[in-house]
């Protein structure tokens, strides 16, 4: 485990040095919306807020309702954080936040971060322990359909020069939201709401997913990387043309009638206080 633990600890620190991740990720529709939603639920909190995975810290910057603490695993991360002197930042593993004093906080949010840890049910626990009696916290991962993703390739890590230990890439999971009410409720917590988001991107990315895949099987055999980035850029941009255009023309609430579930779930959960 401890050697795990450690492979785990070097990628990321790889991926915290080189690869933008605020840049690549949130300029794409998923980000776009992702961001939105995240940004909603912080204008609604107010008071002290944990961010549990902050990577550079883009919603600790976003965050005004009071004192901000952010905490990775990524030490590189950290350093290239755009963060002032109000934010305080620490290395520290989102499973093991026991070395955090108890109930420290009035809010956590803990975005795109459990889908890459081994023992999802610690950090639902080292959620409990930092939260103050009555605090909320709020999470965020992949969704998936049918059979849960456990790895998956480099992708576009590669481009950025990042290596894995692994041959089957790095360990990134997935969560139904019920999994994650499972997960919240074993460590005490109550569930105040669940469901998914990203709906969009399951009717606007249809077409340009078709594109990429024939983009990505006419370049097979020629192996052209300008070809597969440009690609890649191609399939973001008319997603995001897509979307914008049945946005403002009224057809996205037609489309989203079809659409049952988002590619991405999430959940809102409190600490109840105890009662003696």
């Amino acid at each position: 485990m401890k050697q795990a633990r450690l492979a785990l600890k070097k990628f990321y620190e790889q991926v915290g040095e080189k690869y933008p991740e605020e840049q690549e990720v949130y300029h794409t529709l998923r980000g776009k919306l992702r961001k939105i939603f995240v940004l909603f639920h912080l204008a609604r909190f107010h008071g002290s807020l944990l961010d549990i995975g902050c990577n550079r810290g883009m919603y600790l910057n976003e965050y005004h309702g009071g004192p901000l603490f952010g905490v990775d695993l990524s030490r590189s991360a950290l350093q290239h954080a755009v963060t002032d002197s109000s934010i305080r930042v620490v290395v520290a593993d989102a499973e093991r936040l026991q070395c955090l004093k108890a109930g420290s906080f009035h809010h956590v949010l803990c975005s795109e971060v459990l889908e890459h840890c081994l023992h999802p049910q610690l950090v639902f626990e080292s959620i409990t322990h930092v939260l103050r009696p009555n605090g909320t916290a709020l999470v965020t991962t992949p969704n998936y359909r049918h059979s849960r993703p456990m790895w998956i390739g480099l992708g576009v890590l590669r481009d950025y020069g990042i290596e894995s230990e692994c041959a089957e890439g790095y360990f990134h999971t997935a969560f139904r939201p019920e999994e994650l009410a499972a997960l919240a409720q074993n460590a005490g917590l109550t569930v105040v709401d669940s469901g998914t988001l990203e709906k969009e991107v399951k009717y606007a990315a249809k077409i340009p997913a078709a594109i990429l895949l024939l983009g990505r099987l006419l370049n097979k055999p020629l192996r052209w990387k300008k070809l597969e980035q440009a690609n890649e850029a191609f399939f973001h941009k008319l997603t995001l043309w897509i979307h914008y255009f049945c946005h403002f023309t009224q057809l996205e609430k037609l489309l989203l009638l079809f659409v049952r579930e988002g590619v991405r779930s999430f959940i809102l959960v409190q600490k109840k206080e105890e009662r003696i």
